[in-house]
């Protein structure tokens, strides 16, 4: 069976909207209401066979079942990140979790990150080309603060998941963000007040 984030998005393509516009942005928004079980969601993305990688890329976006170390030593964190990658090293990544932003700031986020994109052949984003050095270089991108993570292979508990870039739009938007410690509120509060005083 597709997950949501398959058929949302083929549902976005098939409206021809492919520029988040704020007809689109309703329109998604809509639709993540009326889904009866978001907890289901990650179970079914993570069940998709063509998702499942080996071969991890900069500046490509991915999803996975995560248990980090020194949790007891965490107010909070997420299980199934969604993490566009940074730096890549032997033993994990450097990455942002998107699930840390409130939807209107990853929309926000994303469309600034979009500028840095390569293109494919039909001009359509295939990557994005940025780098902590360019995050860390401007305030344009302070949302990036509670962002950033390191992710160890070794405490990652399923095969890692690609988004597609046709589909980060859609991934966005859904309510994949598993929170262990705190519920969602309170740590996007606390991001924008991160955001803010940056």
């Amino acid at each position: 069976m597709a997950s949501k984030l398959t058929l949302l998005t083929q549902q976005l393509s098939a409206a021809q909207m492919q520029k988040m516009s704020r007809e689109s942005y309703q329109w998604l928004l809509k639709k993540i209401n009326e889904l009866r079980n978001p907890s289901l969601i990650p179970r079914t993305i993570a069940n998709e066979r063509f998702r499942q990688t080996r071969r991890l890329f900069k500046g490509r976006l991915y999803q996975f079942f995560y248990d980090p170390k020194g949790k007891a030593d965490m107010p909070y964190y997420d299980r199934f990140p969604l993490v566009l990658i940074l730096e890549k090293y032997d033993d994990g990544f450097l990455g942002l979790n998107l699930h840390y932003l409130p939807i209107k700031y990853r929309v926000a986020f994303l469309d600034k990150l979009l500028n840095y994109a390569i293109l494919d052949d039909e001009d359509n984003p295939a990557r994005l080309r940025i780098t902590y050095d360019i995050l860390t270089a401007s305030r344009r991108f302070r949302e990036f603060r509670p962002c950033i993570k390191r992710y160890l292979f070794s405490q990652i508990r399923s095969k890692i998941l690609t988004i597609e870039p046709q589909e980060w739009e859609v991934a966005i938007f859904l309510p994949t963000q598993l929170f262990k410690g705190a519920k969602p509120q309170k740590v996007w509060q606390e991001s924008v007040n991160e955001i803010r005083k940056s």
